[in-house]
């Protein structure tokens, strides 16, 4: 039918666009529209085949509770076809009027197919997120630049707390540590919300600041970095520690904190002794509320350092999945002098009003969401291109 036909080019035009993204595998996916559509056919067969075998079986309602919305689609658009009048139809018809008609009928029903063939696309782009964490660990580090990079880095932090926030996320924060001057050398926050990794997992990368500092008397832009790292944590990993496995000591808190601070063992140094790892809390002025700050740090180090090592083998894979989206590079620039902000992996990704968008809602948010869009479209053409009809898998 000529609506697939349609269905077809918008698809390809649709991944064209982003073709610099992609494989060049993933490139003839783009221009294979009929593969795309036994892609889509296989997925209705498997919803229907699911609907009447899902007695009991949790994943395999899971599964069907995926496809529906891509199914429904599908059958809502075939619905819509089935209301066109035929080319032959429209030929036989001998009252102008009445073809006329028919004729303005048919276009509505166009622009209602071609309005359904986006929708058709958003849900196979929403089938195409995976991965499903219940929290994440958020960290904001500071890079080159010293006490400019610091300073930077205190103000993404701030703008993505700030965002978290605005999303309505549950979030704790696990480390902090700040500079004399009042930036932020290293933050850790434990995200506790099952859609913020889908959200957040383009932000990690380097951001880059171009300014002129406060203390520079000459006026020269001065460029800073800090880097963003989200690390998804699976519902399966948890972390236990025995006390006969912790080295704790106590002493004197330094710097800043007032008498009781300093002239009493408040600070709690915790060594893990099967790994090495070591953490330190001085921030509270009790010793009590030092140590379980101490290994709330400590038990996130653990669990960093575990998904870390279960990432290493699912690298290649993401790296597949993902395009460049997730690359440890520059991702975006804060320039002050110009007053935007440029995301570097997306065409037209340069706003304006540095304010506004670190303030971590509207601004942040629309942005966040585009990315996340292409990265739907990478993903799903990756998908389609190593996808094989059932019928081809055994020849």
């Amino acid at each position: 039918m000529f609506t697939h036909k349609l269905f077809n080019l918008r698809c390809r035009s649709l991944m064209r666009k982003y073709a610099s993204q992609t494989s060049a595998a993933a490139s003839s996916v783009r221009l294979e529209n009929e593969k795309l559509q036994k892609y889509l056919e296989n997925l209705r067969g498997e919803y229907y085949a699911l609907r009447v075998n899902t007695a009991g079986n949790s994943h395999a309602y899971a599964r069907m509770a995926r496809l529906e919305g891509v199914v429904n689609a599908l059958e809502r658009q075939r619905a819509l076809e089935r209301n066109l009048t035929s080319k032959h139809d429209l030929d036989k018809e001998t009252d102008e009027d009445m073809r006329k008609l028919m004729e303005e009928e048919n276009e509505v029903y166009t622009d209602l197919i071609r309005k359904q063939e986006e929708v058709i696309l958003q849900e196979l782009l929403l089938l195409a997120d995976d991965e499903n964490y219940p929290a994440v660990i958020f960290e904001v580090n500071a890079g080159a630049g010293g006490q400019e990079a610091m300073l930077f880095a205190k103000e993404l932090y701030e703008m993505y707390t700030n965002y978290f926030e605005h999303m309505g996320w549950d979030f704790e924060e696990y480390a902090y540590e700040t500079t004399d001057i009042g930036g932020l050398r290293h933050a850790n926050i434990m995200v506790n919300d099952s859609q913020a990794y889908m959200w957040l997992c383009n932000e990690a990368g380097v951001h880059r600041v171009q300014r002129v500092p406060a203390t520079e008397k000459s006026g020269r832009m001065h460029t800073s970095t800090a880097s963003i790292t989200v690390i998804p944590r699976p519902a399966d990993f948890q972390i236990n520690i025995a006390e006969k496995d912790l080295k704790i000591e106590t002493k004197r808190a330094s710097g800043a904190g007032g008498q009781h601070v300093n002239t009493t063992d408040s600070a709690v140094r915790i060594v893990h002794l099967p790994t090495g790892l070591a953490v330190e809390s001085q921030s509270e002025r009790s010793q009590l509320k030092n140590r379980e700050l101490a290994l709330k740090r400590l038990q996130a180090k653990l669990l960093q350092q575990q998904l870390q090592s279960a990432e290493s083998s699912k690298q290649a894979t993401r790296k597949a999945q993902q395009g460049s989206l997730n690359r440890n590079e520059k991702i975006r620039t804060y320039n002050y002098v110009q007053d935007r902000v440029t995301d570097h992996r997306i065409q037209g990704g340069t706003l304006h009003n540095i304010s506004g968008f670190l303030e971590g809602g509207d601004q942040l948010s629309r942005l966040i969401e585009r990315l996340q869009l292409e990265q739907r479209k990478v993903k799903l053409a990756s998908l389609i291109e190593m996808w094989q009809p059932p019928s081809d898998v055994n020849n």
